[in-house]
């Protein structure tokens, strides 16, 4: 398993992204990103304790099976996290973050996420699996309204990880039969999503190109382009 990590502030004043790992050399079995929420103060904080905060449970706990996994005991570890952190700088208090990650295990992988952070399983071309958003527009969407006029609410959320709500994660089981060699899993923020179709990354996900260049061929896709934070991790099995 290789990967590619990536953050950049595009034309934002503060970069509240965060990833883990970030080193592309770390022999990892987990891969994060959190995007700190803009309309809260200090999203840059939460999101960084955030993904911290996930790698010390996971690494407390020696998960075997998938089924192990306990998603609520996580939950409630990050909000505690981010409430200490609240607790001792109390400047921080109402920071929030969205979540996605992927933590790969001998019989599978787990997908949880809250928030509009996505993640993409993608085979020879073809998107096998896509996170849900947590937004008002994929809920509009969903009911029915296919006119939704984005540029007023593109950016509200309706779930993410913080001190004050109790949200749960949406999760997502991965057999390890249903995980090829070569497969693709790209998790990303919403920054990454205002320039790549899931067209263009299915295309790009299916040359023969080294990972390092698809890496490149979606920065250049961004760079300059982007008015948000851009940030993500292209995992190749």
């Amino acid at each position: 398993m290789t990967h590619v990590s990536y953050s950049n502030i595009g034309k934002r004043a503060i970069n509240q992204d965060y990833i883990y790992p970030i080193d592309d050399k770390t022999d990892s079995n987990l891969f994060m990103v959190c995007d700190g929420v803009g309309s809260s103060p200090f999203g840059e904080v939460a999101s960084k304790e955030v993904c911290e905060a996930a790698d010390r449970f996971f690494t407390e706990r020696s998960y075997t099976r998938l089924s192990d996994i306990n998603f609520d005991a996580l939950a409630d570890y990050l909000r505690e996290s981010i409430a200490q952190v609240e607790a001792t700088h109390p400047e921080v208090k109402g920071m929030s973050t969205t979540i996605v990650f992927i933590y790969f295990i001998e019989g599978g992988a787990a997908i949880a996420w809250m928030g509009d952070s996505r993640l993409y399983h993608i085979r020879q071309g073809e998107i096998l699996y896509m996170t849900q958003d947590h937004s008002l527009i994929n809920d509009l969407r969903k009911k029915g309204n296919t006119e939704v006029n984005e540029g007023r609410i593109r950016n509200f959320i309706t779930r993410s990880m913080n001190s004050r709500t109790i949200n749960d994660f949406s999760i997502h089981l991965i057999p390890g039969a249903d995980i090829q060699k070569g497969d693709y899993f790209f998790l990303c923020t919403d920054g990454v999503l205002e320039n790549i179709t899931d067209e263009i990354l299915a295309r790009v996900l299916d040359t023969n190109e080294a990972i390092s260049i698809k890496a490149d061929i979606i920065i250049s896709q961004c760079m300059d382009k982007t008015s948000d934070n851009f940030t993500f991790q292209l995992i190749q099995i």
